[in-house]
């Protein structure tokens, strides 16, 4: 069953067959459970594409076509790819052995020449990669989106950009909410039985707030927000005196 949904924009593809069968730890084996597998399994194998000449993939954000694959010889495998096989190796024989040992006629991460043509552009010329045969491609149905703003595919930078951007705006909104006495990393109010700490001079995030309001939870959850103030209160100056006023450095003689 190879179908495309018409909102699905990528189906995951390779050159080796997908992990189907997972190991459920805690769970009984039945005759239902073992049909179930086997549904989810079909189900896994449908949403995978086998790579091979023709079929389109994402590289750098723009569809490209396979031109052709081919295995890396054995003796241009390289240094990065000798050292990558040779960890393999030890990492087999130190933890238990499991599986087969690994070989390089057949080792997964054995190295791939990848051939792609940008799609509709006859006339430029082809990328060759190389990278491990298991490397794991996003590949397009012969229908795709591109962004009409940028031209990629998406998620393109355009929307990866405005999602940030959201992100950081409700952060910002949240923060301008917290009240004074509040721990400006999670928000809540600190009691007089909790350990805090507090920054002295200007809150560097609530330029609203007076001076030495800026205050976190001393518990290891707000330790993020704190540590991250800290770092920008130092370099401010840290316990010297914090001006609230600075030099405009453009029109300093």
């Amino acid at each position: 069953m190879t179908r495309w949904y018409p909102r699905q924009h990528y189906k995951r593809g390779g050159t080796h067959p997908p992990l189907t069968s997972v190991n459920r730890i805690g769970e009984h084996s039945s005759a239902m459970r073992r049909q179930k597998q086997r549904i989810h399994d079909k189900r896994i194998l449908a949403n995978y594409v086998q790579l091979k000449p023709g079929v389109l993939v994402v590289w750098d954000r723009q569809p490209h076509r396979v031109i052709e694959l081919a295995e890396r010889p054995l003796d241009l495998w390289g240094e990065k790819h000798e050292m990558r096989f040779a960890t393999a190796v030890e990492a087999w024989e130190r933890y238990g052995r499991r599986g087969e040992r690994p070989e390089k006629a057949t080792w997964d991460g054995r190295p791939y020449v990848f051939v792609l043509q940008p799609d509709g552009k006859p006339h430029e010329k082809p990328l060759h990669l190389i990278g491990p045969a298991n490397h794991s491609w996003d590949v397009l149905p012969e229908h795709y989106m591109i962004c009409a703003a940028c031209g990629e595919l998406p998620p393109c930078r355009h929307e990866e950009a405005e999602r940030i951007a959201d992100q950081q705006a409700a952060v910002a909104d949240v923060l301008m909410d917290i009240p004074p006495g509040h721990c400006l990393g999670c928000g809540e109010f600190i009691t007089s039985r909790q350990q805090a700490t507090r920054f002295p001079g200007p809150n560097l995030w609530r330029f609203d707030l007076p001076d030495n309001s800026a205050v976190f939870h001393a518990r290891q959850e707000c330790s993020e927000p704190r540590e991250k103030y800290r770092a920008q209160w130092e370099a401010r100056g840290g316990m010297k005196q914090q001006t609230s006023l600075f030099a405009d450095e453009e029109n300093t003689p």
